[in-house]
């Protein structure tokens, strides 16, 4: 027999604490980009996350009175943050203030600086100052604006890449490749990544218009042990599922929970985790009726998931009951039950959505409309499984 939890258990203080442990589960590298003025840090951002220009305007909050994060995707449940600084030759900015508190949050350093622009003193005394206090840290050293040491007028970059030699071969231009050498002499060690990048406006007609972004991924994933390229380009092509305003704000809300059950899924207790499970549905459930201006109670959710039929509970339970009998198998359990939680739940979420979506529109859904639904969305769930909970099975 299943047992559901009751809408008192969602909302007393130990199922809180259950969804913060669920959260400190999750990977949340913090990468720390300094660099002067101009240099180019927030088009990585744009770059890495695939935000548009708007978006990160937008997303950046002040951590301190000197810096700003990012968030990704979204500030309740991020996959990763940003931070970023302001320029370090502001001449009204001394960055020894902030250090501390950056310290405490970083995992990873991208020194970001122009590669024609010699006068990098500032970078080079901050990054010096951490490797001296944290020399297991990774730096990576990002060396932008390439295109401001070709000698030639036309938008064109260097194919293929050649940045990634050492020592730089001969098809890169004579003054570019004395100024990259130049500044990655300034830094040494093991946990040093040198990455020399161009990142341009379509409007400036360069072909990649993100130069480097491929050889950026490689030094972000050699130093992380997870992938966040496969996290981000999860996350985006989610988004672009969801397609409209209203369904990309859901798609946040379901990508959140559908974490919080794939984490949940993953404890290796068997039979301990269904209601919590059920728990982050229904909150998912009222978070989704808020975007789309329905009420909900906890008896209207459970009416509307029984629109899915009886059947819909008996098959969920059958398949609860092999997941949980999977728990139990060394190195395949575990990373199974941590997708189905997740599958499932971001089927249903994406099923209620679209519901929620209907109701507002003045349309009302059938059973068998709900069925195909959630069955599509499930399929696609299972599809994109490997990419949305690798880094649940570790935990």
């Amino acid at each position: 027999m299943m047992i559901f939890p009751r809408a008192a258990e969602i909302n007393n203080p130990k199922f809180s604490r259950t969804l913060e442990e669920l959260k400190a589960r999750l990977p949340r590298p913090v990468i720390w980009l300094v660099g002067k003025a101009q240099a180019g840090k927030t088009s990585i951002i744009h770059a890495l996350t695939g935000d548009s220009r708007a978006e990160i305007g937008n997303g950046f909050e002040p951590c301190t009175k000197s810096s700003w994060r990012y968030p990704f995707p979204n500030h309740e449940l991020p996959l990763l943050e940003f931070l970023d600084t302001r320029g370090l030759d502001d001449p009204d900015y001394d960055p020894a203030v902030d250090m501390q508190w950056h310290e405490e949050q970083a995992h990873l350093v991208m020194a970001v600086m122009r590669a024609m622009d010699p006068a990098q003193e500032v970078v080079r005394s901050v990054i010096q100052q951490l490797t001296v206090r944290h020399p297991e840290w990774p730096i990576i050293v990002v060396q932008t604006c390439l295109h401001e040491g070709y000698p030639w007028r036309e938008p064109r970059h260097i194919l293929p890449y050649p940045f990634d030699r050492a020592p730089l071969p001969p098809e890169v231009p004579q003054d570019l490749a004395r100024a990259l050498t130049l500044q990655r002499s300034w830094f040494q060690g093991r946990n040093v990544r040198f990455v020399a990048i161009d990142f341009t406006l379509p409007e400036d007609g360069f072909t990649p218009q993100f130069y480097g972004l491929e050889q950026l991924w490689q030094a972000i994933e050699d130093a992380f042990p997870l992938s966040l390229r496969g996290l981000i380009a999860a996350t985006q092509e989610l988004r672009h599922h969801a397609g409209a305003i209203h369904a990309q704000k859901a798609q946040d809300v379901i990508f959140h929970h559908t974490l919080l059950a794939a984490a949940a899924g993953a404890v290796p207790v068997p039979a301990i985790d269904l209601p919590l499970i059920l728990g982050i549905q229904f909150l998912m459930a009222q978070r989704l009726a808020a975007i789309y201006n329905q009420p909900l109670t906890w008896e209207r959710f459970w009416d509307m998931v029984a629109t899915l039929g009886w059947g819909f509970f008996t098959r969920w339970g059958v398949r609860y009951v092999t997941r949980e009998l999977l728990k139990v198998l060394p190195w395949l359990g575990l990373p199974v039950a941590a997708a189905f939680s997740g599958a499932s739940t971001y089927a249903l979420g994406h099923t209620l959505a679209w519901y929620f979506a209907e109701i507002k529109d003045g349309a009302l859904p059938t059973a068998e409309d709900i069925k195909h639904v959630y069955q599509n969305e499930l399929m696609f769930a299972r599809e994109h499984a490997a990419r949305l909970f690798q880094s649940i099975k570790g935990t």
